[in-house]
């Protein structure tokens, strides 16, 4: 993810049009609407009424398309699709304003008194300089006005500099007039640009770092995910699916503690399948896989309440967690192990014990005190177990 540190040209050119269509539609209405109002006040007595309701109307409409063209622009957002049209359109509308203004000026100047004359093109500098603050934000879109209203006056103006005794001073200052809107108009046109610059890049940043916030926050996620399964996979036995050696080392530290604290039974189930290495010999390791896949589901089916935990504990050694289970409840819990193991039938013709497969099992419950470790309790269900394998296997021994 880069950063972009400045806006790219066509996206600031887009800008600058949204922004003088934006701020500049009504404020272009509302300026020369009431240059027109002014405008037919002021010759009202002295031009012919149809004339002026006319050029009232016609400049009403001009007007009026403008504003529509400006709409449609930014309905449409053809400014970013055909971006220069609308510029060579606005550009367009600015020049037929102002040479409106201007053909209205020079035919006023023979028709009308001095007084009245110099008022309207008061009227026009007042409308060209407020102009100032809406129109820049594209350069030339102002420069057109103010060379089709303003230049061609001061111009005319100085060349009939003797039919009125201050046109010669007129068309000085306009000249100067323009030249100064032009200085003005470049540096608020720079400080416009300058500002839709540092806003997009202010907004462009707020958009990258809230990407990469996101982004962060979905790697934190996929970080605690890829932990989470790391732990998972270092607890859980890849065979069976049951939780290993040390999965049950901690849970059993955790279960002594919590027994000790709360005065209550702690009983573990060690379980060994009879004649395992037989069974290999005879069916082949991919069987024995699948016996201990089978151990592993009815181990799970023997247990019920929660916290209790399944694991197979290293071969064909199995474990089973019973917090809070006193000494008859995980004798009930071995028998019913015993008999899932009976009803599944697993053949297994080189036991010494029987044609199918056979467990032995060895069960300690023991009241935690504050010196017992997790390796005791283990020790005294291996105990056990060893004890049930010693008397014939097939059976239930219990630790004391």
């Amino acid at each position: 993810m880069i950063y972009q540190r400045h806006i790219p040209r066509e996206e600031l050119f887009a800008a600058q049009l949204e922004m003088l269509m934006q701020n500049g539609q009504l404020a272009t209405v509302t300026a020369h609407l009431i240059g027109v109002a002014a405008t037919m006040a002021i010759f009202w007595p002295f031009l012919n009424i149809t004339a002026i309701l006319l050029w009232g109307a016609a400049f009403l409409i001009l007007l009026l398309l403008r504003s529509l063209q400006m709409s449609n622009a930014l309905v449409n957002r053809s400014y970013l699709t055909n971006a220069k049209r609308v510029y060579f359109k606005l550009i367009l509308g600015a020049a037929a304003t102002g040479s409106v203004w201007a053909a209205v000026y020079i035919y006023a100047a023979q028709h009308v008194p001095v007084t009245m004359q110099y008022t309207f093109l008061l009227l026009i500098v007042m409308i060209t300089a407020i102009s100032v603050g809406f129109s820049v934000i594209i350069r030339e879109y102002f420069l057109v006005y103010v060379f089709t209203a303003l230049w061609p006056i001061a111009w005319w103006s100085l060349i009939h500099y003797w039919e009125q005794p201050y046109n010669l001073v007129i068309g000085l200052s306009l000249l100067a007039f323009c030249a100064v809107l032009v200085v003005v108009c470049n540096r608020v046109y720079i400080s416009f640009r300058n500002m839709i610059s540092l806003n997009w890049e202010r907004e462009t940043m707020s958009q990258e770092l809230g990407d990469l916030t996101a982004s962060l926050r979905d790697r934190n996620k996929q970080l605690r995910d890829a932990r989470r399964q790391l732990t998972d996979l270092a607890n859980i036995d890849e065979l069976t699916g049951l939780g290993n050696r040390r999965l049950v080392n901690t849970a059993l530290k955790e279960e002594i503690n919590r027994a000790r604290r709360g005065g209550t039974n702690l009983s573990v189930v060690l379980l060994d399948v009879d004649y395992f290495k037989n069974y290999n010999d005879t069916y082949g390791h991919p069987a024995g896989d699948t016996v201990l896949q089978q151990l592993a589901d009815i181990m799970t089916k023997a247990t019920s309440r929660a916290g209790e935990v399944v694991a197979r504990y290293g071969g064909e050694e199995f474990i089973l967690l019973l917090p809070g289970a006193s000494h008859d409840s995980a004798m009930r819990t071995a028998n019913r192990l015993k008999e899932l193991v009976e009803l599944e039938a697993i053949p297994h013709e080189n036991s010494s014990v029987a044609d199918v497969l056979t467990v032995s099992q060895g069960v300690v419950t023991v009241q935690p005190d504050g010196d017992m470790l997790p390796s005791e309790v283990i020790s005294r269900a291996d105990k056990a177990l060893y004890e049930a394998k010693k008397t014939g296997r097939d059976r239930i021994s219990v630790s004391w």
